[in-house]
C-alpha cells in the first residue's frame, strides 16, 4: 500500500509550528508558512497526481494500449507496468484527499475562520515565504514562472479556497 510520504504527524507539528510562528511573529507569516507552503504542497501534489492518472487513463482507451511500457535511458531499460502504475497512482490520491481533510480540520480548529479568509483575500504567493523570496527563486531559475504554472496555481488556489470553504 502506497501513502504520500507525508504523515499525521508532520501535519501536527506543521499546525504547532504555525502557532509559535503567530505567537513570535504574526498570523500572516503563520499561515503563510501553514497554508501557503506547507498546504499548497500537499494540494500541488494532489493535482500532479491526478494529472498522471487522466494522462495514464488516456493512453489506456487508446487501440494499441499496452500495460507494459519500456522507456531507455541510457543504456538501461526501465520497465513500467502501468496498469499496476495506475493503481498505485489512485491511492496516493485517495491517502492525500484524507490528508487534506485532515490537514484542513486541524488549521480550522485552530486558527479563526475570519483569519484563515482574510489569508486568502490577501493573494499571498504560493510555495514561498514570501513575494521577495519568490521573485529570487524565479530570478535564480530555481522556479520556472510562465502561463502554464500561473494557471495550475489558479487551480491549486481554488481547491485550496474549498477545503476551508472560502468562496
Amino acid at each position: 500500500m502506497l501513502k504520500y510520504s507525508v504523515n499525521e504527524n508532520d501535519i501536527k507539528d506543521w499546525v504547532e509550528a504555525a502557532k509559535e510562528i503567530k505567537d513570535h511573529y504574526d498570523i500572516d507569516r503563520a499561515l503563510q508558512y501553514l497554508i501557503g507552503e506547507k498546504f499548497y504542497e500537499i494540494v500541488s501534489a494532489f493535482h500532479s497526481s491526478r494529472k498522471l492518472l487522466r494522462i495514464i487513463d488516456k493512453e489506456m482507451r487508446k487501440a494499441d494500449y499496452k500495460s507494459i511500457g519500456i522507456a531507455i535511458y541510457r543504456n538501461l531499460a526501465v520497465v513500467t507496468d502501468v496498469n499496476q502504475l495506475y493503481l498505485e497512482e489512485a491511492e496516493i490520491i485517495t491517502n492525500i484527499a484524507e490528508l487534506l481533510e485532515e490537514f484542513a480540520a486541524l488549521i480550522n480548529n485552530v486558527f479563526e475562520y475570519s483569519e484563515i479568509r482574510e489569508y486568502f483575500k490577501s493573494n499571498p504567493c504560493l510555495g514561498a515565504a514570501s513575494v521577495e523570496e519568490y521573485r529570487y527563486l524565479v530570478s535564480r531559475g530555481m522556479v520556472h514562472n510562465s502561463l502554464d504554472t500561473e494557471i495550475r496555481d489558479a487551480l491549486i488556489w481554488g481547491d485550496m479556497m474549498k477545503y476551508f470553504a472560502i468562496e
